[in-house]
């Protein structure tokens, strides 16, 4: 499970190595809201900064920076990728492998609403 703060500088581990099938992979992550089912997907290329990749991934996501996310709970699932990936709105994981999925929180103080 990932967990997020609102507001800040957010560093998780995955390990995202051991179900993949390709070297030096391009990761692409896809959150879902799930109180919110009609919401489009978000996307974002996530940078691998682990020592020891074989033994665990590291990100970091600066919440409100790099995403805004609402508070609430997201399913996410991460793609490898052979080539580097831009995220632009044409963005989709079709064709990708998925290396693994789960569930993400996001906490913090309210300044939207679920509601908005």
């Amino acid at each position: 499970m990932i967990y997020l703060d609102k507001g800040q500088i957010n560093t998780f581990a995955l390990t995202l190595t051991e179900n993949s099938t390709i070297s030096a992979p391009t990761w692409l992550f896809v959150f879902e809201n799930e109180f919110n089912t009609d919401s489009e997907p978000i996307y974002w290329v996530g940078v691998d900064t682990s020592p020891y990749v074989n033994r665990y991934n590291l990100f970091t996501l600066e919440e409100g920076v790099d995403l805004t996310l609402i508070i609430g709970q997201y399913t996410y699932s991460v793609y490898e990728s052979p080539v580097p990936i831009v995220v632009d709105q044409n963005t989709s994981a079709t064709g990708l492998n998925l290396v693994e999925e789960g569930r993400m929180v996001v906490s913090g103080t309210a300044t939207q609403s679920i509601y908005d």
